[in-house]
């Protein structure tokens, strides 16, 4: 069990790592993670000496500090798995002219791993690497989540539940049902819960003892993403899990090293 103060510390890394691309002002971090506004600040303050967190110039926010990052080095050997996926994304994007991103579960979320970095993408990445959605987000969150047993369905639902509406009125009812749509089709098809012009497709991928542990998807428009088209992509993403299954020796654990 955490301390409080630990858990307001990791709330709020927590909160900067789903906004590091333009960071959070000190009233966006009190609103979104609960803490009450003096706490925010006077643990921001400690945070900066630490160098956990970073102030961005002309006051406009808060951001990651490099310590995070420094510590991401160190144990990216023993816990990252993107290289498994690299090559595989690469084609996923060549052949489709999309976007690919890779999600890794993370407790209730979902964590980008890696995605393609495809030139004058329209729409625009609608996340970056280290960005944390909950689980159930997005085509790649949405596959990993109905993948799961139902324990921890009705977990990840109960945790995430507050926080749902913040991507495009989602709801749980809505997840529920999507969930089910995502369980008969065998993959996910999502669009518009985090950009209004944004669609994909995920399907996830299971480790050595057929746990999912992550999720490969396809992002696009939501014009191109007929109903033929996801289909197309979803036998794409079929073809190169079915390449990257063979090298995925271990047990997905989040509490555990890989290596």
């Amino acid at each position: 069990m955490t301390t409080l103060v630990l858990d307001r510390v990791l709330r709020i890394l927590d909160q900067l790592s789903r906004y590091d691309a333009r960071g959070l002002s000190l009233s966006d971090i009190a609103r979104q993670s609960g803490i009450p506004h003096p706490t925010v600040h006077r643990l921001l303050q400690d945070m900066m000496a630490a160098r956990l967190v970073a102030a961005l110039p002309e006051g406009k926010g808060y951001v990651l500090g490099r310590r995070p990052f420094e510590h991401g080095l160190a144990a990216r050997g023993r816990h990252d798995v993107a290289p498994l996926f690299t090559a595989n994304l690469q084609r996923l994007a060549d052949a489709t002219g999309y976007a690919a991103y890779l999600f890794v579960l993370s407790g209730h979320e979902a964590v980008c791993y890696a995605h393609t970095n495809v030139q004058r993408l329209e729409p625009p990445l609608s996340v970056t690497v280290g960005g944390r959605r909950p689980l159930g987000v997005g085509a790649a969150g949405l596959a990993l989540m109905a993948a799961q047993d139902d324990a921890l369905i009705e977990a990840a639902l109960a945790a995430n539940a507050p926080t749902l509406g913040r991507y495009g009125g989602l709801d749980e009812a809505t997840l529920r049902t999507l969930l089910t749509q995502t369980q008969a089709l065998g993959y996910a098809r999502s669009g518009g819960c985090l950009n209004t012009n944004t669609a994909a497709v995920g399907h996830a991928v299971v480790d050595a003892g057929g746990r999912a542990f992550a999720a490969v998807s396809l992002s696009t428009t939501v014009a191109r993403l007929t109903q033929r088209e996801a289909a197309r992509l979803a036998a794409l993403l079929r073809a190169e899990i079915a390449d990257i299954q063979p090298r995925v020796h271990f047990h997905w654990s989040d509490s555990s090293p890989l290596r």
